[in-house]
């Protein structure tokens, strides 16, 4: 299986218009490590985050406080100066990424016991004059946790609770090392296209004993770690799931759920980002270990 990483990222400032309130953005930032323990693969997301996080402040003028997610993946045998990589993500209270078009590691070296990375990136992005809606959500591997996890073990079932102040739809995928979308919720049965939830309740998802019609989920890996992210996408207002097909098994020869290319999902994702305003996209990364 393909290693990767799945690094946290912010928006950053834009430059040429795109119209319909699409800009084009691209920043540069040289991050310097203070931490003797801090590992490449973290040094790289901090300096990608601090990028997106000083272009948002000058040219929105704002505080960053929204995460996006961002995959990417070493080329073996090519170093780490280019990284092939997909993302998009959501948006700060001002500001919301759209899409990426160019990500990549301009120098990275190690330096008296510490990382030096210098990055750009390249994407498109809005102002957005309003807060998203608050939704709250809970990745656990049982049905009385009440905090999200981030790490999980191989055969550890996964739930999610999820709660919104208003009514609206959700769809949920998994973006596993093999640049696969694999779509959650809705669930396989249902024919709709969405999942429509009610507002001030809190949902448990991927359990039967909440819900008969449920799919239930196992995580599993073949390597000692590999590195997930799931996609929580809502909206007050009504869309449908990504066009998406069945029938994949894992390594164990179990049956997935319905998936499509990650990159498909991203063009999906943004077309829905472009024309509802009000649409909010979180990210979970998880570990699943051995």
């Amino acid at each position: 299986m393909k290693k990767i990483f799945l690094i946290l990222m912010l928006a950053l400032t834009c430059s040429i218009s795109y119209g319909k309130g699409i800009e084009r953005v691209s920043a540069t930032y040289e991050y310097i490590s203070d931490n003797p323990n801090e590992t490449p693969e973290e040094a790289e997301r901090m300096a990608f985050e601090k990028a997106r996080e000083k272009a948002l402040e000058d040219q929105f003028g704002i505080d960053v406080n929204r995460i996006n997610t961002t995959y990417i993946n070493n080329k073996a045998g090519e170093g780490n100066d280019v990284l092939e990589m997909f993302s998009l993500g959501g948006s700060s209270v001002r500001g919301e990424w759209i899409e990426t078009i160019e990500e990549k590691v301009i120098e990275k070296r190690f330096e008296d016991g510490f990382w030096i990375v210098k990055v750009r990136v390249e994407g498109k992005a809005r102002s957005v004059e309003s807060a998203p809606v608050d939704i709250a959500y809970y990745f656990v591997n049982d049905v009385d946790d009440r905090s999200n996890r981030d790490v999980f073990y191989d055969g550890d079932d996964v739930y999610l609770k999820f709660s919104s102040p208003v009514s609206g739809s959700l769809c949920v995928y998994l973006i596993d090392t093999e640049e696969n979308a694999y779509c959650l919720l809705p669930y396989s049965a249902e024919t709709t296209g969405c999942q429509q939830v009610e507002a001030n309740r809190e949902y448990v998802f991927f359990s039967q004993e909440h819900d008969h019609a449920a799919d239930e989920y196992v995580l599993s890996t073949e390597t000692s770690v590999e590195h997930n992210a799931f996609y929580i996408v809502f909206s007050p207002n009504k869309f449908t799931k990504a066009r998406d097909f069945g029938g994949k098994k894992n390594w164990k020869n179990q049956p997935l759920p319905r998936v499509l290319p990650y990159a498909d999902f991203l063009k999906w994702l943004s077309r829905n980002q472009i024309k509802d305003k009000k649409m909010v996209v979180k990210t979970s990364v998880i570990a699943i270990r051995k």
